[in-house]
């Protein structure tokens, strides 16, 4: 038997590529998989990703993992409990550690894929969803009374970036492009659910939709990014403010038609590629 170990990394967007990817290739080559995403980006200790989520396929414990076993890249063999952060990418650039797209088979016994590289994408998602599923009765039912409270389905949703990738005198000109796109797509008189983890940027979209429906229960002023804020530097647990990032993303993600403020986050379009089988993932 082999094994194939997912090393998480960045933003949820990415992870979810990843791990898609990692999925459809241990499904296609008949490996076990275990999905480590404790690094510090993911977790400020206990939070791991089967805090939150599970796989309906085998998996397995790195203590499972036989002593001789071979490891490609050969780096991680007595290595396991590092975690990827942009220090440690920058320190290990020699060591063949950025496996981009993995669709062959490698001579190992354990492949161990960082998510830091180019991946596959797909189009159809039915064969994640078969096997991945939301476990955190927080998430679960927080998605379902907002689905109550709002008609969420048949509403447009709008994912504003901002703590990491805009000045705050870039603000009012994103959203104002964004409001400008949904107008030409003919959304003014759509209902609108809003995501978003900038305080500043959330105010500004109200002014546009006064009456839209602001999901995000925790904001900050900050261009560092929300993931990569110190536990020194957040108001809440790094658990609560995981859950309040899913809610907003499962909400989204069942939204009729879903935009964002950043052309190539990954977070829009993996809620964009999942909006058809949302419901099994739920269940």
């Amino acid at each position: 038997m082999k094994y194939l170990i997912v090393k998480g990394w960045l933003g949820f967007g990415d992870r979810l590529e990843s791990l898609k990817m990692c999925v459809a290739y241990a499904q296609k080559y008949n490996l076990q998989i275990y999905v480590d995403w404790r690094d510090p980006m993911w977790s400020h200790g206990s939070e791991d990703f089967y805090t939150y989520f599970n796989l309906l396929m085998p998996t397995f414990k790195l203590s499972d993992l036989p002593e001789d076993a071979t490891y490609y890249p050969s780096y991680w063999k007595g290595h396991l409990d590092e975690h990827i952060t942009l220090d440690f990418m920058d320190t290990h650039t020699s060591d063949g550690l950025k496996l981009n797209s993995i669709t062959t088979p490698f001579d190992a016994d354990v492949i161990v894929y960082a998510c830091n590289g180019k991946r596959e994408l797909y189009s159809d998602s039915t064969f994640f969803a078969n096997v991945f599923r939301v476990i955190d009765p927080r998430i679960l039912n927080k998605v379902r009374e907002h689905s109550q409270e709002y008609p969420v389905q048949t509403s447009w949703g709008i994912h504003i970036r901002g703590t990491d990738r805009l000045k705050s005198n870039k603000r009012m000109l994103s959203v104002q492009s964004i409001v400008s796109h949904i107008s030409t797509m003919g959304g003014m008189n759509k209902s609108m659910v809003v995501v978003s983890d900038d305080k500043e940027s959330t105010e500004i979209c109200k002014r546009f939709y006064p009456n839209a429906y602001l999901v995000s229960k925790f904001s900050v002023e900050s261009s560092k990014g929300i993931h990569n804020l110190s536990r020194s530097e957040l108001e809440i647990s790094k658990d609560e403010l995981n859950v309040n990032m899913l809610i907003d993303f499962f909400v989204l993600t069942k939204c009729e038609r879903v935009f964002s403020t950043v052309k190539d986050s990954r977070y829009a379009q993996e809620a964009r590629r999942l909006h058809s089988v949302i419901g099994i993932i739920l269940s």
